[in-house]
Order: structure tokens, then C-alpha cells, then sequence
């Protein structure tokens, strides 16, 4: 009973992390000017109307501008999303790696060689982050390149906490064992 539950935690505290970020983003989005500033540009909610696009339309340039900011932080909400999977997934890949008691060290750490793809997934999402902000650019250049420096910035980080407090004790205590068995 206690496995399955945790087994039923480990995937709802992710999506429930996932839609507080996205409900965050969103009501800063919708009540902070600052924030809203970041990807709409300077001018963002000063609830001026800048003439429409096109006469008789009724879309005017501030709303086109704000629909503009409102993509560019969906498409920064997703690549931080992502970002929280690729960390979640990585966490379990190697946590059942480092708690399996039926294998051998020397079989752990080949099993760790292998797992490692999982510890740089978060820098080729932050790279996807950076080439999706190239297609925000033509609406919003201001968010694209917040886009693209956090996504990447957020990639490195991830990537090194999972090396530094994942792989590398575990490696360093599976060398031990290695050794001690040798002996």
C-alpha cells in the first residue's frame, strides 16, 4: 500500500507543480505590470489604444501586442514545464537505479553510463527553449529573448544539480563498493 501511494504522489505532485506554475504565470500575467512588461514590452498594460491593425477590424495594436505577450509566456510556461518533467524523470531513473540491492556495483555504474542521457535532457530542452524563442521573435523580440536566455540558463542549472546531487555520490559510492569487493 505504501508503494503505490508513493508510486500515485510522485506524478501528482509533478502535475501539480506544472499547473502552479502555469496558473502563477498566468495571474502575474493578469495583475503585475512588471511582469507583464517582460514579455509584452515596456509600453504593456498602460491600457492605451494604438489605433486598430486594420480599419474596421477592432483589433488594435495594444491587443495585438498583448495576445503577442500572452504567447510568449504560454511558450516560456511549457519549456519551464518541461524543464520540471525532465528533473522529475531523471529523479526516478536514478533513484531506482541507486536503490535496486539485486545488482552488482560494476552493473550499477554501467546501468548509471547509460541512465546518463537523463541528466542532460534539461540542457537540450533549454536549447528547444532557446530555437522556439527565434519564432517568438517576429511578435515579441523583448520576451524571445527572455525566452531564450532563461530557458537555456534554467537547462545548465537543472542539468548540475542533477549531476552534483544524483550522479556523482551515487557514482562515488558504487566506485567504493567496486573496490571493496576487489579487495
Amino acid at each position: 500500500m505504501k508503494r503505490v501511494l508513493r508510486v500515485l504522489l510522485k506524478p501528482l505532485l509533478l502535475v501539480l507543480v506544472c499547473a502552479g506554475i502555469l496558473y502563477w504565470m498566468n495571474y502575474s500575467f493578469d495583475h503585475s505590470p512588471l511582469f507583464r512588461g517582460l514579455f509584452c514590452g515596456p509600453a504593456a498594460g498602460n491600457g492605451a489604444v494604438i489605433g486598430e491593425m486594420e480599419p474596421g477590424s477592432g483589433v488594435t495594436l495594444a491587443m495585438r501586442d498583448e495576445l503577442a505577450g500572452r504567447i510568449a509566456m504560454f511558450v516560456f510556461s511549457c519549456v519551464t514545464m518541461m524543464q520540471f518533467v525532465a528533473l522529475f524523470v531523471a529523479v526516478i531513473v536514478i533513484g531506482q537505479l541507486r536503490d535496486n540491492t539485486e545488482m552488482s556495483a560494476e552493473l550499477k555504474l554501467k546501468q548509471l553510463d547509460n541512465s546518463d542521457i537523463f541528466l542532460d535532457v534539461p540542457l537540450y530542452i533549454g536549447l528547444f527553449g532557446t530555437i522556439s524563442s527565434f519564432l517568438v521573435m517576429t511578435y515579441s523580440p523583448t520576451s524571445s529573448r527572455l525566452i531564450a536566455y532563461s530557458s537555456t540558463m534554467i537547462g545548465i542549472i537543472f542539468s548540475l544539480v542533477l549531476r552534483l546531487s544524483l550522479n556523482y555520490p551515487l557514482r562515488k559510492k558504487l566506485i567504493m563498493e567496486k573496490g571493496e569487493h576487489k579487495k
